[in-house]
């Protein structure tokens, strides 16, 4: 069996707005509370596979509750309102990424603010949703199961790119800010593992960018606006440049840290329309032919192979194609019959039936398949494998959005790939911090050198002396002669 290491300990959770008590009850509900825990027993895989899918949909409502609004609450389901209504959901409320990583590792703004730098320069805040990164194209491919190394982007049939963004609650969040994760010397290592909070939700989510004469029915889809990073003007004028686009939930990962569960939970949905479907009788999944719609990411035509091979390279700054291929994804392994059938119960609901919400299914359920009891010093490891694994049961554990190419492995999983890449390295199974985090050096040097040589990164076009503001505040490095010296080197250049 193998074996998953994380960094926890058990303790007392304080339950909140939002959250309802650990029960065994797997009946269907549309709630703004999710399930906080699955307890422990000894069930056969069908009982336990029944208690994880039925967390992870609750899971799904309560995130995509509509939201309250006011700063005060945010990250809380708006309870006045029914789940079908419109509004920024939950989880788009929680902190993003880029909130929290900024160039030069300042002090994030409290739970309830949203100052800061924003990806797309002084004019944009931190209220609107904005699909870039302070490394430009980063949200353009997937992940892989080599830390520092890009994986590859995934193209719909209307040759655009999906994008990519992460958000976290405020679990989450206060234990980064808490141990001030988001300094490099501050990470967690695997001689100093890091714990984060139970409770904490991680939320990965896949959008298609819309655009003008699409053949989409948009009203299938959850869809929303963004700021998204426009490399086509950025390349032609040189600077950054951001737009408000319409943007379609095509993919969404929800990974929960629970007591009975450290090794966190990992629910993934799909939208019905992204390829074709896969399945038998009762378990086949819905086919947007018979609508009739296209595939978002397959032509449809059986003649043409699926994920291409060699898949597309990563797209950086170096290497960015303007008006790529369009893809032919396929779903290498089928959904279980038992979460199909559990999908069909939740959109069978009064609140989710000729909805958006019946357009997304949960493909897979993965959890820790053994209570976590630690086995000594750091880096404290547990005995939990996942389940299931592949192939048990020839059972679906790869996201066509978001794993498109990991199908193609014979085996590795959530769990396994998150332990290999993340929690090896201390930081309990979250791999984000690792790649994101920025040395505060990074500022000094940009404070001299980057307006000058290169202010197309930092801001947005005519924007050089907002960046140049921006990036002047010292920190306790700037007088350091080593920074100096440094400073000085490539000021010249």
């Amino acid at each position: 069996m193998r074996r998953v290491a994380v960094a926890g300990l058990l303790s007392a959770v304080l339950w909140a707005p939002g959250i309802a008590r650990a029960q065994d009850d797997i009946t269907p509900k549309a709630l703004p509370t999710r399930i906080d825990d699955v307890p422990v027993r000894q069930d056969t895989f069908e009982q336990a596979l029944a208690r994880f899918d039925n967390f992870s949909w609750r899971a799904f409502i309560a995130l995509n509750w509509p939201a309250q609004l006011s700063d005060a609450n945010r990250g809380l389901p708006d309870t006045t309102k029914k789940f079908a209504d419109a509004g920024p959901r939950v989880w788009e409320t929680y902190k993003a990424r880029y909130e929290v990583f900024a160039p030069g590792a300042p002090p994030p703004a409290k739970w309830d603010q949203y100052d800061g730098a924003n990806p797309c320069g002084g004019a944009v805040t931190n209220r609107a949703k904005t699909l870039s990164a302070f490394s430009h194209f980063a949200d353009f491919n997937q992940a892989s199961f080599a830390l520092r190394q890009l994986a590859n982007p995934l193209i719909d049939q209307n040759r655009t790119y999906t994008r990519y963004e992460v958000r976290f609650n405020r679990e989450q969040f206060d234990s980064i800010v808490d141990n001030q994760w988001y300094i490099k010397s501050k990470q967690p290592t695997p001689q100093r593992p890091g714990v984060f909070k139970f409770g904490s939700i991680e939320i990965k989510a896949a959008w298609r960018v819309l655009k003008a004469g699409d053949n989409v029915k948009r009203e299938r889809y959850y869809v929303t606006k963004a700021i998204v990073f426009d490399p086509n003007a950025t390349l032609s004028t040189g600077s950054v440049t951001c737009s408000e686009q319409d943007v379609a939930l095509v993919g969404f990962h929800i990974v929960i840290k629970t007591p009975a569960r450290p090794q966190w939970i990992w629910s993934s949905f799909e939208h019905i329309d992204n390829v074709p479907p896969v399945g038998d009788g009762g378990a086949r999944e819905p086919d947007a032919k018979q609508v009739p719609l296209p595939y978002t990411y397959n032509s449809g035509d059986p003649l043409q192979p699926g994920l291409p091979n060699p898949a597309p390279k990563a797209i950086t700054k170096d290497n960015y194609v303007a008006n790529p291929p369009p893809m032919q994804v396929v779903r290498l392994r089928k959904i279980l019959p038992a979460t199909m059938a559990l999908n069909h119960a939740y959109w069978a609901l009064a609140e989710i039936n000729g909805t958006i919400w019946q357009n997304y299914m949960l493909v897979m359920t993965q959890w820790p398949s053994e209570p976590a009891v630690p086995t000594g010093i750091p880096p404290i490891e547990y005995a939990g494998a996942p389940s299931p694994t592949v192939p048990f049961k020839q059972s679906n554990l790869a996201n066509t959005t978001m794993e498109t190419y990991a199908q193609k492995k014979p085996s590795g999983t959530c769990m396994e790939c998150h332990q290999d890449v993340a929690n090896a390295q201390g930081t309990d199974f979250v791999a984000f911090m690792l790649l994101d985090v920025i040395d505060p050096t990074q500022r000094a040097i940009a404070s001299a050198v980057v307006p000058r040589l290169a202010p197309a990164l930092f801001t947005e076009k005519n924007g050089a002396a907002r960046a140049r503001s921006a990036l002047s505040a010292k920190t306790a490095l700037d007088d350091e002669p080593a920074i100096k010296a440094l400073v000085k080197m490539l000021s010249s250049r």
